[in-house]
């Protein structure tokens, strides 16, 4: 089965003054994402820097920041899954590990310092396995999380981050754990 031919298969979630094929928003945004773009907003960016892709996806001219996050928002996350799982019946999505970082909200408030985190989350468990407090780069924060692990801690598991994350240390410590990497 073809990319296009599994996202045509997801409900469009959108109202019916549609401008944009859902199937070819969804694959901008996947297309945008294996390309590093790390944002909505760069997807956005990288539209417009990349007209000549458009045609290929459906898409007349690039669509803005609110078509996208609007789309996304409203879009059933277990329907792109099975889609994707169509395409791509090799990846067991069943096990997948998500790498994030935030900031801690009310934290860098007056005089203290902002807290960052990083943390490794088990979608199929929807549980937080491991989290760490960043003194430094993220990715070595990181680094240190996924040695916590374990060395089985990856094991033909899929790990999931923000382009942010995709450091050649990061990406080579998973593999070495015997997971698999991928940006979202």
């Amino acid at each position: 089965m073809t990319l296009r031919e599994a996202l045509s298969q997801i409900p469009d979630p959108r109202a019916r003054n549609r401008q944009y094929p859902l199937w070819g928003l969804l694959a901008l945004i996947l297309v945008a994402f294996l390309s590093r773009v790390d944002s909505l907003r760069g997807v956005e960016r990288f539209a417009r820097a990349n007209p000549h892709l458009l045609p290929h996806l459906g898409l007349r001219k690039a669509p803005g920041h609110t078509a996208i996050t609007l789309l996304l928002h409203r879009l059933d996350p277990e329907k792109l899954q099975a889609a994707l799982g169509q395409v791509f019946p090799e990846a067991d999505l069943g096990e997948v590990l998500v790498v994030d970082g935030k900031h801690l909200r009310g934290s860098g408030k007056g005089k203290s310092a902002q807290v960052k985190l990083v943390e490794v989350l088990a979608l199929h468990l929807k549980t937080t396995l491991a989290q760490a407090r960043v003194e430094g780069r993220e990715d070595q924060a990181l680094l240190e999380l996924l040695d916590r692990l374990g060395a089985e801690g990856l094991k033909g598991k899929v790990v999931v981050g923000d382009a942010g994350y995709l450091y050649p240390e990061v990406a080579g410590k998973v593999v070495e754990k015997g997971g698999h990497t991928s940006s979202s």
